[in-house]
């Protein structure tokens, strides 16, 4: 399977090219939150690289969330738009599968801060061979209930930890976490699209993929004010 992948739904993206599970290209977007300044230019670049006629692209990866409302859309717009004038199916991937601890036999929690919403959450283990077990699934919760779900948890993994772990040491005084910052890794990304499009859970435009907001967004609470 040849997947492109684009991932821009925190301060770390990264465009890439997947060849099973060989990393045949990739570039990582400058940190921050004005990634979409970069995300075509090096789609443009990564595109100019490819032999279509000989190798086509299977299906396009997109991260879905959760994270930055404004940033997952820009991600999934350019990939929707190669899916449909390639037409090509698509898989969205939970952008918290892409942050993985640099070490192997950790039980850890991949991070991403939810701003006023509090904090998304996925808890997992890296094995040592390089594979990763997850025993929960993308969530969200507050500040004040958070410690109690990752209270197993010593081993941070977020794409940026400086405004989370001040929160969790307001919270949290007394615990002694271990905070690591990774980019998003394209490997552990493809490895959980691969499940997916072994099951056949790839769609075509026109459909639009689901995004994972995990919560409201401001538009949805206009529309529910404007109901009730």
């Amino acid at each position: 399977m040849r997947c492109i992948f684009i991932e821009t739904s925190t301060e770390r993206g990264v465009v890439g090219l997947i060849q099973d599970q060989t990393i045949v290209y990739s570039k990582y977007l400058p940190f921050g939150m004005t990634q979409s300044q970069q995300l075509i230019p090096f789609l443009h670049e990564l595109i100019q690289s490819l032999d279509l006629s000989n190798q086509p692209i299977d299906v396009i990866g997109l991260g879905i969330g959760p994270g930055s409302y404004t940033g997952i859309r820009v991600g999934v717009a350019a990939g929707q738009s190669l899916a449909y004038a390639w037409n090509l199916p698509m898989i969205g991937v939970s952008s918290l599968y892409g942050f993985i601890p640099s070490q192997p036999n950790v039980k850890f929690a991949a991070l991403i801060d939810a701003r006023i919403g509090g904090v998304y959450v996925i808890k997992g283990t890296s094995h040592s061979n390089h594979q990763i077990s997850y025993q929960s699934t993308p969530e969200l919760f507050s500040l004040e209930k958070v410690g109690e779900v990752l209270k197993e948890t010593t081993h941070f993994v977020t794409p940026n930890s400086k405004s989370l772990k001040s929160k969790f040491n307001l919270h949290y005084p007394e615990n002694n976490w271990v905070w690591e910052e990774q980019n998003p890794s394209l490997i552990s990304l493809n490895s959980v699209l691969s499940n997916a499009w072994n099951n056949n859970e790839q769609i075509r435009p026109p459909t639009h993929l689901k995004l994972l907001y995990l919560r409201e967004t401001e538009a949805e609470r206009s529309l529910k004010k404007l109901s009730s």
